[in-house]
């Protein structure tokens, strides 16, 4: 349409400016040169005009009279990128690469597997050391006796482990806070993992509940309430808790039932609160505005990592995908929420060969970058 307009318009000012008279100068006497009169300047302004109004009723004939023009642009918003831009800048939140963890960018001294964390703390396995963890770059040992499994809850303010590995062992935690005390402890049977019915702790919430479960036995534990312990294969008979989230806990019905949100009550009623999509890990951002997951089946096996993450906001009205850089896969289970906005991940090639990277990936921008690691 664009196109057809400029070839007519054209076309009706060239017939206008061909039909306009403009007189030509008089000669001026040679002994006395001055300037041309005013109103010669007059004529050629009025020549313009003629031109200018002649092109507009051409636009409004073409138009029918009733084209409207196109909207300007819209003003960027003050502090919003038009680009999109992705800090490319030392992760804040913890994250470990080659052994090494790094917490605001800075190294932790000691070789690490794996970290957790929430605003508040983070908790980490130390190579051959046990768990670890800390508010900063200095990191506390968790408990001189053998720990069984452990778990933070989605803000960093509490931990809780079980200490014991088979036979009766203890569920115990603290406060991660400045001036945090422990939660004291309460007994639990741990089962016998040589025949395959172990009790792992599965969640510690933000109000200090905490849930340890296997077959052996399925305990909520209530330390800043009483201090008791409801037996939750009477009130949540089937339902397992897979991990918490800054949106509630992973449940499914069933050992092998299909995942969904649920908060638990001092009663140790599991209560649905929503949807989750076939998968088989998840991460929440801490305002439970976004899911980062994948599918069920993507990570079975000794998968090294995907090249993509599915992208949900927690109610699953809006839905996306984010791809790794080219030439690297999202290492499995290596990713994790810097920000509401914001998910940074280790990488791996996609080649096979062991270097690693970082990326950082927009979720409200669709995509990922590489980031410098320290």
């Amino acid at each position: 349409m664009s196109v057809d307009l400029e070839e007519i318009l054209g076309r009706e000012l060239h017939d206008v400016a061909s039909g306009l008279h403009v007189p030509p100068m008089p000669a001026l006497p040679r002994e006395e040169p001055r300037t041309a009169p005013r109103h010669r300047t007059g004529m050629l302004v009025a020549a313009v005009i003629i031109l200018v109004v002649a092109a507009a009723v051409a636009i409004e004939a073409i138009g029918g009279g009733s084209r409207e023009l196109d909207p300007a642009p819209p003003v960027p918003t003050p502090g919003q990128s038009q680009s999109d831009a992705i800090s490319t800048a030392v992760p804040a939140t913890p994250y470990v690469l080659g052994e090494r963890l790094y917490v605001g960018g800075k190294e932790v001294l000691g070789n690490w597997w794996s970290v957790q964390s929430g605003p508040e703390a983070w908790l980490a396995h130390r190579a051959h050391d046990g768990w670890w963890w800390g508010t900063g770059t200095k990191p506390h040992r968790i408990g001189d006796d053998l720990i069984g499994s452990t778990a933070i809850s989605p803000s960093g303010r509490y931990v809780a482990e079980v200490l014991g590995m088979s036979g009766e062992g203890d569920l115990t935690g603290f406060d991660t806070r400045p001036g945090g005390e422990g939660l004291s402890g309460t007994p639990i049977q741990l089962g016998d993992p040589s025949q395959g019915n172990p009790v792992y702790l599965r969640a510690v919430t933000d109000d200090g509940r905490v849930i340890a479960q296997g077959q052996a036995s399925s305990v909520l534990w209530r330390p800043l309430v009483d201090g008791g312990t409801v037996d939750l294969s009477e009130t949540a008979p089937d339902q397992w808790v897979l991990g918490n989230t800054p949106a509630g806990l992973v449940v499914t019905d069933g050992v092998d039932g299909p995942a969904y949100l649920a908060e638990i009550s001092d009663d140790g009623v599991l209560t649905r609160t929503g949807d989750l999509p076939d998968l088989d890990s998840w991460s929440v951002s801490p305002a439970s505005t976004w899911l980062a997951w994948t599918p069920a089946g993507s990570l079975a096996g000794e998968v090294e990592g995907v090249s993509t993450l599915q992208l949900q906001t927690v109610g699953g009205t809006a839905r996306t995908s984010l791809a790794a850089p080219r030439g690297w896969l999202f290492q499995a289970l290596r990713w994790s929420w810097e920000d509401d906005d914001h998910l940074v991940s280790v990488l791996v090639r996609d080649d096979g060969s062991s270097d690693q990277r970082l990326a950082r990936c927009s979720a409200s921008a669709g995509r990922c970058v590489l980031v410098a690691s320290s």
